[in-house]
């Protein structure tokens, strides 16, 4: 009999850039975040923050705190602390190729698709995508490749995170 404690192990798709291929509400929200992006500030994030119904999560293993404004939270998270690197990254990885994480009969999409399936050897042209997708602050903080921000949406539409995080 199976451990009914552990997790099913996920199954990692093939990277995609078919934006046509994404479920409706996981399109919806990605246009969202990519017009918020548009307006080049961190502020604009509001909207599609506030179309969940709990709140992304902007760091990996942090505990959502009552009343903490998430756009104090990326401003925070950005170098320059206005929050402009964030919003430069953010539209950085909602750009590129997405995979689908599928556990048990869930399905979380997640850019940049590089973050959970790495190229084995990037060209210079991919070494530059990738850094597009890298936190200032995370440069230094990793052997080899630092992580990659990345976005993770659930088949319903639900934005669950934005954070920088090594593959699971």
């Amino acid at each position: 009999m199976a451990n009914s404690k552990s997790a099913p192990k996920p199954t990692i798709s093939e990277p995609m850039t078919d934006a046509a291929a994404l479920p409706r509400p996981v399109a919806a929200i990605r246009q969202k975040i990519l017009q918020a992006c548009a307006k080049r500030d961190v502020e604009a994030l509001r909207i599609p923050i506030d179309w969940n119904e709990v709140r992304p999560l902007f760091e990996r293993g942090a505990k959502r705190t009552p009343g903490e404004d998430p756009i104090e939270r990326l401003k925070a998270l950005s170098f320059d602390r206005r929050g402009d690197e964030i919003v430069a990254i953010l539209r950085n990885v909602l750009r590129q190729a997405f995979v689908i994480e599928t556990r048990g009969k869930t399905q979380m999409f997640i850019w940049p698709a590089f973050a959970l399936k790495p190229p084995a050897d990037p060209s210079p042209e991919e070494r530059q995508i990738m850094l597009g997708c890298v936190r200032f602050a995370d440069l230094g903080s990793a052997a080899g490749r630092p992580a990659p921000m990345r976005v993770g949406i659930a088949a319903d539409g639900v934005w669950h995170y934005f954070w920088s995080a090594d593959p699971d």
